[in-house]
């Protein structure tokens, strides 16, 4: 692996990685679902920003118990092509990849996810939500909070300043405004940002990105009627590595 190209890669994980929307599925129990889900449309719409809306998604969390908190982590479903891609980016010797969730997901959540799904191979950035929920072991992967959508920018710049990956090898993957910053970000530093089956709101805001920016930024939709598959990730990445 000496001789590869050391990659950059961040990833969303709500509506990116998972069908569900992890937020909400926590509070479920307590018949918070619905108003979970409303505070998440707000801000991955574009009517606020995610600090707005952290502090009543942090107070919808009192009740959850670490039973709860482990229980669904073990069995948040993924999408299609998820578990492949990080398991060839981190352990198949064709990389030289450093992966991290970055998300606006609590970080108590992440963690366990990152722990029960990806065998903890991964760098945790995420809101600083239920992390009093885990064991010193499980925070170890933690490496920045998450309190804004701007905070994913430094998940990349503090990745790259350790790490000092090939500038084409940054890449940020996500589907939603929230992840409108790092895209470009990732776009910005000569890598590539992956939209990953985007909203509207964030498919428009790519479309006013001037054209230089706008080519750097890849768009992968699912065809109607299937699942998304996360597999076409990967592709992007082995293009831009050439594999």
């Amino acid at each position: 692996m000496k001789n590869q190209p050391r990659i950059i890669f961040t990833t969303d994980v709500n509506g990116t990685t998972t069908p569900d929307n992890t937020f909400a599925e926590l509070v479920r129990p307590d018949n918070l679902h619905d108003r979970m889900i409303e505070l998440m449309k707000r801000y991955t719409n574009g009517f606020c920003s995610f600090s707005d809306v952290l502090p009543e998604m942090k107070n919808l969390t009192s009740n959850v118990s670490r039973q709860r908190l482990e229980t669904y982590a073990r069995q948040v479903p993924l999408f299609e092509g998820v578990e492949s891609t990080i398991d060839a980016l981190t352990c198949s010797g064709l990389f030289d990849a450093v992966v991290a969730l970055s998300t606006t997901g609590f970080a108590g959540m992440m963690a366990l996810v990152n722990k029960y799904r990806h065998g903890s191979r991964l760098k945790v950035a995420a809101s600083p939500v239920l992390v009093d929920l885990l064991d010193n072991s499980e925070q170890k992967c933690l490496i920045h909070a998450i309190t804004s959508e701007n905070d994913k920018i430094t998940v990349l710049d503090n990745l790259i300043k350790i790490h000092f990956p090939d500038p084409a090898l940054i890449f940020h993957a996500g589907d939603t405004l929230g992840d409108f910053p790092a895209l470009v970000h990732a776009a910005q530093k000569g890598g590539t940002g992956i939209a990953f089956c985007p909203n509207q709101a964030l498919k428009q805001k790519i479309q006013d990105l001037r054209s230089t920016l706008r080519k750097r930024i890849e768009i992968v939709m699912a065809n109607p009627g299937s699942v998304p598959d996360y597999m076409a990730v990967l592709t992007i990445i082995k293009s831009k590595c050439r594999i």
